[in-house]
């Protein structure tokens, strides 16, 4: 990207051009829709505020501008094409935004469940006939997070199913997940957004919370009635192992972020949100 712009008023960062190399390859999107989504407004419920998160991106799909709003404090730590990382105030919360093909993905990670609770929404243009907005809450039972879908507005032609969440928690209760899904439909064409809440806690007793809020605009023709099972959630790179993210042979091909900067799936360091057990394929 040329130029990544945190408003307002934060930190501007401008890329270095690449020259390209010979082995250098080109990946395509077959499975996309004809409509890209070229803007996503995200409210994240972050340190006890709402976090205004707008992403734009570009005729190629790769990031052209990420918002922040509030800004106040926020740094960039990391910045390529279809990825960039913010530092909040605090010093300890991160947004990472990351967008490829049919996948645009807002997430925010944090020290503590309290960090990440309260009402957000998430909105975008999904089929080029107008906003979608999906409102949500997100709270927490302990260490056990919960996410309420509100009611979704939409333009009119465009319908919202609520799908039933999928939630994890393992034998010893050091990691709990919660996953749902809104299906859009407009007409021929289906989109899907999933929330998923993750809480871990790791060898020395702290506690690590995440909130992904993704798109996928991919061709979902091929889903499963329930739209529950591992292959279908591959296929759309929403996989509760990757925390909605990237697979490891996703970000490989993609933008090569296999450097172990955000401990999410999509990079393979190894140090997932699952714990480092269920990076990609």
């Amino acid at each position: 990207m040329a130029v990544v712009v945190a408003l307002p008023g934060i930190a501007q960062a401008e890329d270095a051009e690449k020259e390209p190399t010979g082995d250098e390859t080109t990946v395509t999107e077959s499975t996309t829709p004809e409509h890209q989504i070229t803007e996503v407004l995200s409210t994240l419920p972050v340190l006890g505020s709402g976090l205004n998160v707008t992403i734009t991106r570009d005729d190629e799909g790769a990031i052209a501008s990420v918002g922040l709003d509030p800004a106040d404090g926020a740094t960039i730590v990391k910045e390529k094409d279809h990825k960039v990382v913010f530092l909040l105030s605090d010093g300890d919360t991160e947004v990472v935004v990351k967008a490829r093909g049919g996948l645009v993905q807002t997430k925010v990670k944090a020290d503590a469940t309290a960090d990440v609770t309260g009402p957000g929404s998430w909105s975008a243009d999904v089929f080029g006939n107008g906003a979608v907005t999906i409102p949500y809450t997100v709270s927490f039972d302990g260490n056990t997070p919960t996410i309420t879908i509100g009611e979704v507005v939409g333009p009119e032609g465009v319908t919202a199913e609520v799908r039933e969440p999928k939630t994890r928690t393992s034998d010893d209760g050091d990691k709990s997940s919660y996953k749902i899904k809104v299906k859009l439909t407009s007409g021929d064409d289906t989109a899907k957004v999933s929330f998923v809440a993750k809480t871990r806690v790791n060898d020395e007793g702290e506690v690590k919370v995440s909130l992904a809020v993704t798109v996928s605009s991919r061709d979902h023709s091929k889903w499963d009635d329930d739209d529950d099972n591992r292959r279908g959630d591959k296929r759309d790179g929403d996989d509760d192992d990757d925390d909605d993210d990237d697979d490891r042979r996703g970000d490989h091909k993609g933008d090569g972020d296999n450097d172990g900067d955000d401990n999410d799936g999509g990079d393979n360091d190894g140090d997932d949100d699952d714990g480092g057990n269920g990076d990609g394929n």
